[in-house]
Protein backbone atom coordinates (compact mmCIF):
# COMPACT_ATOMS: atom_id res chain seq x y z
CA UNK A 1 0.00 0.00 0.00
CA UNK A 2 0.90 3.77 -0.78
CA UNK A 3 0.98 4.40 2.83
CA UNK A 4 2.55 8.32 2.67
CA UNK A 5 3.06 9.63 6.22
CA UNK A 6 -0.25 9.69 7.82
CA UNK A 7 -1.93 6.18 6.20
CA UNK A 8 -2.27 7.61 2.86
CA UNK A 9 -1.94 11.19 0.71
CA UNK A 10 -5.44 11.69 0.99
CA UNK A 11 -8.44 10.05 3.27
CA UNK A 12 -10.32 8.05 0.46
CA UNK A 13 -7.01 6.02 0.01
CA UNK A 14 -6.50 5.64 3.72
CA UNK A 15 -10.28 4.43 3.62
CA UNK A 16 -10.27 1.92 1.10
CA UNK A 17 -6.88 0.72 2.87
CA UNK A 18 -8.83 0.30 6.32
CA UNK A 19 -11.83 -1.34 3.83
CA UNK A 20 -8.99 -4.03 3.23
CA UNK A 21 -7.97 -5.07 6.13
CA UNK A 22 -11.80 -4.77 8.01
CA UNK A 23 -11.95 -7.84 4.91
CA UNK A 24 -8.55 -9.28 5.18
CA UNK A 25 -8.99 -13.36 5.37
CA UNK A 26 -7.02 -15.46 8.01
CA UNK A 27 -6.73 -15.49 11.79
CA UNK A 28 -4.33 -12.78 11.99
CA UNK A 29 -3.52 -9.04 10.16
CA UNK A 30 -0.25 -7.72 10.74
CA UNK A 31 0.84 -4.70 9.91
CA UNK A 32 4.64 -2.90 9.97
CA UNK A 33 5.76 -0.66 12.38
CA UNK A 34 3.57 1.92 14.04
CA UNK A 35 0.77 0.55 11.23
CA UNK A 36 -1.72 -0.14 14.14
CA UNK A 37 -2.00 4.25 14.91
CA UNK A 38 -2.29 4.57 11.10
CA UNK A 39 -4.74 2.14 10.47
CA UNK A 40 -8.03 0.23 12.41
CA UNK A 41 -7.85 -3.52 12.69
CA UNK A 42 -4.41 -4.19 12.62
CA UNK A 43 -3.62 -7.39 15.34
CA UNK A 44 0.17 -7.63 15.26
CA UNK A 45 3.26 -5.22 14.60
CA UNK A 46 5.86 -6.44 13.18
CA UNK A 47 8.67 -4.20 14.46
CA UNK A 48 10.95 -4.09 11.31
CA UNK A 49 12.46 -0.91 12.48
CA UNK A 50 14.95 -3.34 14.59
CA UNK A 51 16.76 -3.91 11.24
CA UNK A 52 17.11 0.26 10.58
CA UNK A 53 20.62 0.30 11.83
CA UNK A 54 21.20 2.85 14.72
CA UNK A 55 23.63 5.04 12.01
CA UNK A 56 20.93 4.98 9.48
CA UNK A 57 18.43 5.99 12.42
CA UNK A 58 20.54 9.08 12.69
CA UNK A 59 21.19 9.99 9.51
CA UNK A 60 17.12 10.11 8.38
CA UNK A 61 16.38 12.54 11.13
CA UNK A 62 20.05 14.70 10.63
CA UNK A 63 18.69 14.68 6.45
CA UNK A 64 15.38 15.30 7.78
CA UNK A 65 16.21 18.19 10.33
CA UNK A 66 19.37 19.50 8.15
CA UNK A 67 17.60 22.37 6.67
CA UNK A 68 13.82 24.41 7.35
CA UNK A 69 13.19 23.99 3.99
CA UNK A 70 13.26 19.82 4.71
CA UNK A 71 11.90 20.09 8.12
CA UNK A 72 8.81 22.63 6.26
CA UNK A 73 8.67 19.30 3.27
CA UNK A 74 7.63 17.06 5.91
CA UNK A 75 5.38 18.99 7.84
CA UNK A 76 3.52 20.61 5.32
CA UNK A 77 3.16 16.79 3.40
CA UNK A 78 1.77 15.28 6.56
CA UNK A 79 -0.88 18.40 7.13
CA UNK A 80 -1.90 17.64 3.58
CA UNK A 81 -2.44 14.41 3.72
CA UNK A 82 -5.03 14.50 6.80
CA UNK A 83 -6.53 17.23 5.31
CA UNK A 84 -6.87 16.26 1.38
CA UNK A 85 -10.20 13.94 0.94
CA UNK A 86 -9.95 12.49 -2.54
CA UNK A 87 -6.86 11.57 -4.95
CA UNK A 88 -6.19 13.86 -7.90
CA UNK A 89 -5.75 10.83 -10.46
CA UNK A 90 -8.60 11.19 -13.11
CA UNK A 91 -9.44 14.73 -11.43
CA UNK A 92 -11.40 17.13 -14.39
CA UNK A 93 -10.82 14.43 -16.94
CA UNK A 94 -6.80 14.31 -16.28
CA UNK A 95 -5.11 10.87 -15.60
CA UNK A 96 -1.48 11.94 -15.09
CA UNK A 97 1.47 10.17 -13.76
CA UNK A 98 2.42 12.40 -11.93
CA UNK A 99 -1.26 12.05 -9.43
CA UNK A 100 -1.61 8.34 -9.27
CA UNK A 101 0.39 8.30 -5.75
CA UNK A 102 -2.30 8.11 -3.72
CA UNK A 103 -5.34 6.69 -5.95
CA UNK A 104 -6.38 3.32 -6.25
CA UNK A 105 -5.47 2.75 -9.71
CA UNK A 106 -1.68 2.54 -8.69
CA UNK A 107 -2.89 -0.81 -7.77
CA UNK A 108 -4.08 -1.75 -11.13
CA UNK A 109 -0.47 -1.72 -12.37
CA UNK A 110 1.71 -4.90 -12.27
CA UNK A 111 3.67 -5.02 -9.52
CA UNK A 112 6.76 -4.81 -11.52
CA UNK A 113 5.27 -1.61 -13.35
CA UNK A 114 4.83 -0.04 -10.04
CA UNK A 115 7.95 -0.99 -8.91
CA UNK A 116 9.73 1.01 -12.06
CA UNK A 117 7.57 4.08 -12.04
CA UNK A 118 7.95 4.76 -8.39
CA UNK A 119 11.95 4.33 -9.47
CA UNK A 120 13.17 1.09 -7.44
CA UNK A 121 15.06 -1.58 -8.99
CA UNK A 122 13.70 -5.33 -9.34
CA UNK A 123 14.07 -7.12 -5.97
CA UNK A 124 17.27 -8.88 -5.68
CA UNK A 125 19.13 -5.65 -7.61
CA UNK A 126 17.60 -3.66 -4.50
CA UNK A 127 18.60 -6.49 -2.12
CA UNK A 128 22.42 -6.75 -3.03
CA UNK A 129 21.89 -2.52 -2.66
CA UNK A 130 20.80 -2.77 0.85
CA UNK A 131 23.30 -5.11 1.52
CA UNK A 132 26.07 -3.19 0.02
CA UNK A 133 24.70 0.27 1.62
CA UNK A 134 24.68 -1.32 5.19
CA UNK A 135 28.62 -2.25 4.20
CA UNK A 136 29.32 1.01 3.82
CA UNK A 137 29.28 1.35 0.02
CA UNK A 138 26.79 1.11 -2.18
CA UNK A 139 24.70 4.25 -4.10
CA UNK A 140 23.34 6.75 -1.27
CA UNK A 141 20.83 8.52 -4.21
CA UNK A 142 17.31 7.59 -3.70
CA UNK A 143 14.54 6.60 -6.07
CA UNK A 144 12.36 9.55 -7.60
CA UNK A 145 8.67 8.81 -7.81
CA UNK A 146 6.73 11.26 -10.65
CA UNK A 147 3.99 12.06 -7.92
CA UNK A 148 5.80 15.63 -6.01
CA UNK A 149 3.40 13.77 -2.74
CA UNK A 150 5.91 11.58 -2.37
CA UNK A 151 9.60 13.75 -2.82
CA UNK A 152 10.38 13.41 0.85
CA UNK A 153 11.10 9.22 -0.07
CA UNK A 154 14.04 10.26 -2.11
CA UNK A 155 15.65 12.01 0.73
CA UNK A 156 15.18 9.20 3.15
CA UNK A 157 15.35 6.01 0.91
CA UNK A 158 18.87 5.27 1.50
CA UNK A 159 18.07 4.61 5.11
CA UNK A 160 15.16 2.84 5.38
CA UNK A 161 16.37 -0.56 4.71
CA UNK A 162 13.65 -1.97 2.52
CA UNK A 163 14.56 -4.80 1.57
CA UNK A 164 16.49 -6.28 4.67
CA UNK A 165 13.08 -5.52 6.04
CA UNK A 166 10.73 -6.94 4.06
CA UNK A 167 13.09 -10.15 4.98
CA UNK A 168 12.72 -9.68 8.34
CA UNK A 169 8.33 -8.88 8.53
CA UNK A 170 8.05 -11.77 6.06
CA UNK A 171 10.03 -14.06 8.40
CA UNK A 172 8.44 -12.72 10.97
CA UNK A 173 5.01 -12.94 10.48
CA UNK A 174 5.27 -16.73 9.10
CA UNK A 175 7.20 -17.43 12.75
CA UNK A 176 4.17 -15.36 14.75
CA UNK A 177 1.85 -17.13 13.53
CA UNK A 178 3.09 -20.93 14.32
CA UNK A 179 3.62 -19.51 17.65
CA UNK A 180 -0.17 -18.48 18.09
CA UNK A 181 -1.27 -21.28 15.92
CA UNK A 182 -2.60 -19.49 13.24
CA UNK A 183 -2.79 -21.12 9.56
CA UNK A 184 -3.69 -18.13 7.62
CA UNK A 185 -2.48 -14.78 8.03
CA UNK A 186 -2.68 -11.43 6.22
CA UNK A 187 0.32 -9.13 5.38
CA UNK A 188 -0.60 -5.60 5.07
CA UNK A 189 2.44 -3.60 4.41
CA UNK A 190 4.60 -0.58 2.42
CA UNK A 191 4.59 -0.41 -1.43
CA UNK A 192 8.04 -1.88 -2.52
CA UNK A 193 7.60 -4.40 0.40
CA UNK A 194 5.15 -6.78 -1.02
CA UNK A 195 6.41 -7.24 -4.44
CA UNK A 196 9.75 -8.29 -2.15
CA UNK A 197 7.86 -10.35 -0.47
CA UNK A 198 6.92 -12.04 -2.96
CA UNK A 199 10.46 -12.32 -4.92
CA UNK A 200 11.66 -13.59 -1.29
CA UNK A 201 9.11 -16.25 -1.15
CA UNK A 202 10.68 -18.29 -3.86
CA UNK A 203 14.12 -17.14 -5.03
CA UNK A 204 16.77 -19.53 -5.16
CA UNK A 205 19.28 -19.30 -2.42
CA UNK A 206 22.01 -21.08 -4.13
CA UNK A 207 22.33 -18.45 -7.31
CA UNK A 208 22.65 -15.56 -4.46
CA UNK A 209 25.91 -14.10 -3.58
CA UNK A 210 27.30 -15.11 -0.19
CA UNK A 211 27.85 -12.46 1.79
CA UNK A 212 24.33 -11.51 0.54
CA UNK A 213 22.97 -14.49 1.81
CA UNK A 214 24.64 -14.39 4.92
CA UNK A 215 22.96 -11.03 5.93
CA UNK A 216 19.31 -12.48 4.81
CA UNK A 217 20.23 -15.27 7.23
CA UNK A 218 21.26 -13.47 10.23
CA UNK A 219 17.87 -10.98 9.53
CA UNK A 220 15.82 -14.44 9.44
CA UNK A 221 17.37 -15.68 12.72
CA UNK A 222 16.70 -12.17 14.30
CA UNK A 223 12.99 -12.03 13.05
CA UNK A 224 12.35 -15.44 14.39
CA UNK A 225 13.75 -14.60 17.97
CA UNK A 226 11.66 -11.73 18.00
CA UNK A 227 8.57 -13.63 16.80
CA UNK A 228 9.30 -16.45 19.38
CA UNK A 229 9.62 -13.65 22.27
CA UNK A 230 7.09 -12.99 24.80
CA UNK A 231 7.95 -9.26 24.88
CA UNK A 232 8.82 -6.43 21.98
CA UNK A 233 12.31 -5.28 21.82
CA UNK A 234 12.79 -1.91 23.37
CA UNK A 235 13.12 1.09 21.44
CA UNK A 236 14.49 3.79 23.42
CA UNK A 237 18.42 3.28 21.68
CA UNK A 238 17.01 4.11 18.45
CA UNK A 239 14.73 6.67 19.51
CA UNK A 240 18.30 8.42 21.06
CA UNK A 241 19.74 8.22 18.24
CA UNK A 242 16.97 9.11 16.12
CA UNK A 243 16.96 12.01 18.53
CA UNK A 244 20.44 12.54 18.45
CA UNK A 245 20.61 13.07 14.32
CA UNK A 246 17.71 15.77 14.42
CA UNK A 247 19.15 17.81 17.30
CA UNK A 248 22.33 18.69 16.13
CA UNK A 249 20.82 20.70 13.10
CA UNK A 250 18.31 21.88 15.74
CA UNK A 251 20.87 23.42 18.21
CA UNK A 252 22.89 25.21 15.47
CA UNK A 253 19.71 26.61 14.30
CA UNK A 254 18.48 27.28 17.72
CA UNK A 255 21.83 28.88 18.62
CA UNK A 256 22.05 30.85 15.41
CA UNK A 257 18.48 32.17 16.43
CA UNK A 258 19.38 32.95 19.72
CA UNK A 259 22.52 34.81 18.62
CA UNK A 260 20.86 37.27 16.30
CA UNK A 261 18.60 37.80 18.75
CA UNK A 262 20.71 38.71 21.26
CA UNK A 263 22.20 41.09 18.57
CA UNK A 264 18.91 42.71 18.07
Amino acid sequence: MLHGLTGGTNRQYKALVEDAIENAPGELVFGETKFAKLYRGIQVEMDDWTEIPLRDAFRMQFKAALTPMRMFMVAAGMRRERRTMADRFGANGFRRLQDIGGSAAFHALSPDERRRIAGFPEPYAYLVENCRRRAGGGDRCGPVFPDPDWRWLAMIEPELNIPLRSVFMLEFAVERARVFGGSEISIFVGEIHNSDMVWLAGFDESAVDPKVRDMVDNVRWRAIELARAPRRPSRLRFVLASLAGASIPLSLYFGLGTWLWARG
